[in-house]
């Protein structure tokens, strides 16, 4: 009994490298920016309402990247992030891309006021 060569090829990653511009970032990548918006947006509502008129979200996002790192420093894996945000918060991944998902369409809804309002002053 002789072993017959198998036609079916071996498997070869895609090289994403060729599109240039236009690759897409990985999941993961896309992921932890998500987690990582949503569990400062989370920290600082509950910051904003104990400090209610102390408050500057400037400030804010400047100690909390000196906490958790700046997105693109990976500072804690997304599994850490998880963990903080299911203990912390009692949120779950769901929870936390639903909220930056809303928090996004609330800042592209303030961006066309904000422009329509530029627009009539300029009338």
């Amino acid at each position: 009994m002789t072993k017959q060569k198998s036609t079916i090829p071996s498997f070869q990653p895609i090289d994403s490298s060729i599109l240039g511009d236009y690759a897409v970032v990985d999941y993961q990548v896309r992921v932890y920016s998500k987690v990582y918006y949503a569990i400062r947006e989370l920290s600082g509502l509950i910051a904003k309402r104990s400090l209610s008129e102390a408050f500057d979200w400037n400030d804010f996002k400047e100690r909390f990247s000196h906490d958790f790192g700046k997105v693109q420093e990976k500072r804690f894996s997304l599994q850490q992030l998880l963990e903080y945000a299911n203990r912390k918060f009692g949120k779950t991944l769901e929870d936390l891309l639903l909220l930056n998902q809303l928090s996004w369409q609330r800042r592209q809804k303030y961006a066309e006021i904000a422009k329509l309002n530029s627009r009539s002053r300029v009338i």
